[in-house]
């Protein structure tokens, strides 16, 4: 593999879980309405924290995360292998972000029920799907290149 094709892999497999997590919230948003009564009010705060939280973080959390990634594939030698695509702990990370949607959603009403699980999913969904363009533009930034 190629630098550029690890860098479009990122992108697709953040890109993908993040419309994946879209999807799962928007399921949860209609589980607060049929299951928990949600009002139209609280979905609508809801759903704009989500847009903007979730837009802020992918803009510029998760996009430093990307830089950082990238400037490690750049860093790699080859020959490159797909399991390269993001640092091994990385692959705990996510382990361990699954785990907690999971939890989050069993027990949705610790944390405020659907309605609030909704909102994390589709923030963290949108956080991915907007970083995951930084993959696309397929050259790491300069600051990515100096980043430790």
């Amino acid at each position: 593999m190629k630098h550029n094709q690890l860098f479009t892999l990122a992108g697709t497999i953040w890109g993908l879980v993040g419309l994946g997590l879209i999807l799962r919230g928007a399921d949860l948003y209609k589980l607060a309405v049929e299951e928990q009564h949600a009002s139209q009010m609280g979905l609508s705060i809801s759903i704009f924290a989500s847009l903007a939280l979730g837009g802020a973080k992918g803009k510029f959390l998760f996009s430093r995360t990307a830089r950082r990634n990238m400037a490690r594939i750049s860093s790699l030698e080859a020959p490159l292998k797909p399991h390269q695509v993001y640092a091994g702990k990385f692959y705990f990370l996510i382990l361990g972000m699954i785990g907690l949607g999971m939890f989050m959603r069993t027990y949705n009403d610790w944390f405020g029920g659907y309605i609030v699980v909704a909102a994390i999913y589709c923030g963290i969904g949108l956080a991915l799907t907007v970083s995951s363009m930084y993959y696309w533009k397929g050259d790491p930034p300069e600051m990515a290149r100096t980043e430790p």
